[in-house]
């Protein structure tokens, strides 16, 4: 069953975009991920980069509800696009939904896929 993983976020996005480095660490290369082969600095706009990761992780959720779906389990809420606006000004609108457990609050947020 597909699960809310960074393997799984890997595959939504240009190869080499999600690595583990060693010694607990994950990398995000959003100069993979945008694809856009201008340098990039920390001076630069962080739009296309995070749209790019949510649409992967949108897709991600999809591809989880699908799998749930073929496992007769409910599906989840997680990370949604839609296309917004009006033909002449489209805008796309994410939404993310994560349970807190209220014991621990925001520091422990829950995994809808466990």
């Amino acid at each position: 069953m597909t699960t809310l993983s960074y393997t799984a976020l890997a595959e939504k996005l240009p190869a080499g975009s999600i690595e583990f480095v060693g010694n607990n660490q994950v990398k995000l290369n959003l100069s993979l991920t945008t694809e856009s082969g201008a340098t990039l600095t920390l001076d630069s706009s962080c739009v296309k980069g995070i749209v790019k990761v949510m649409q992967a992780l949108s897709s991600l959720t999809n591809q989880v509800n699908e799998s749930r779906v073929n496992a007769n389990l409910p599906p989840i809420q997680f990370v949604s696009q839609q296309l917004t606006g009006t033909p002449e000004a489209p805008e796309y609108e994410f939404t993310v939904r994560v349970k807190v457990d209220t014991a621990l609050f925001i520091d422990n947020l829950d995994d809808p896929t466990e």
